[in-house]
């Protein structure tokens, strides 16, 4: 997977250069608002005295926001499609036993699937690390002593998330088994068995979507009630902080990062079951002999 992102590099390096850009202009505009308050408040009560030094600057970050938003939308699409296109041809190169059914549900169907993959890999990794990283510290500043319930209700959260993994994995390659079944029936004109295939897909869709929306929305409840739980059984044992010595400023901080916390770990729960769905799609691709001697044994 580095390698096909290292042959795709330029393409990457110009849409993470343009996401870049784009968050580094965001806040431009709170930078612009406040200086220009701040030469109000000195007597430049005339708005319209400043528009002459002003308005080149905000017309140049209105500009630069949507060539970024323009340029990443575009490049995002083309890495996409080209990620797409690679695993078309790598799945061609590598898989020796000729199965026209299968070939081309995965050229139509899997290695769309399989570049989600990817994605996980150049877009919302890092986003993850430095947001949880970044709460974990602040919450050292404002409440050191609820750092380690804040560390301890994430382990059932991921456990959670990590249970319904294999479910997602296993869900996903029969979609991409019953799409290469619908493939030959439709070659057969096998009109029964093409329906009988088309409604095992429908359930499994139906599935696969259930066990996502566990992972990726269930986790923050398991996130709260794992919190509250070790706090109720910290205060029964005497062993951490009461409620009652906490003022209401650190409840209200302590609330607001856990709230903040869920967020990544939703992300987490989201790029993993990205991960688990497309696993199976990227093994055809980029292993398919592996896979192959995997599912004959």
């Amino acid at each position: 997977m580095m390698r096909v992102l290292l042959n795709l590099r330029w393409i990457l390096i110009g849409f993470l250069s343009l996401a870049a850009l784009g968050a580094a202009l965001a806040p431009a505009f709170a930078w612009l608002s406040k200086t220009t308050v701040q030469r109000i408040e000195l007597g430049e009560i005339d708005p319209f005295a400043l528009l002459p030094e002003f308005m080149p600057i905000f017309l140049a970050i209105i500009l630069g926001l949507v060539l970024a938003d323009f340029g990443e939308s575009i490049l995002s699409k083309l890495l996409e499609t080209r990620l797409i296109i690679v695993m078309q041809r790598s799945y061609l190169e590598r898989h020796q036993q000729g199965n026209v059914s299968q070939d081309v549900a995965h050229m139509l169907f899997g290695s769309d699937v399989a570049k989600k993959g990817f994605q996980v890999i150049y877009k919302d990794i890092w986003t993850i690390i430095t947001v949880t990283t970044s709460v974990l510290l602040w919450q050292l500043s404002l409440g050191a002593q609820w750092v380690p319930f804040l560390i301890f209700s994430m382990f059932p959260t991921i456990y959670f998330v990590w249970y319904f993994g294999h479910r997602i994995s296993h869900t996903s390659l029969h979609i991409l088994d019953t799409q290469s079944s619908i493939a030959e029936t439709t070659v057969r004109r096998d009109q029964s068995s093409l329906y009988g295939h088309q409604e095992r897909y429908y359930l499994a869709v139906l599935r696969l979507h259930i066990l996502k929306w566990l992972a990726e929305n269930a986790s923050d409840l398991v996130l709260w009630a794992s919190f509250g739980l070790l706090a109720l059984l910290a205060m029964w044992f005497g062993l951490g902080p009461s409620l009652r010595d906490i003022s209401l400023a650190e409840l209200t901080a302590l609330a607001i990062n856990l709230k903040l916390l869920s967020k990544p770990l939703g992300n987490v729960g989201r790029v993993y079951t990205r991960w688990q769905e497309a696993y199976p799609a990227l093994m055809r691709s980029l292993l398919p002999q592996m896979q192959q001697e995997k599912k004959s044994k």
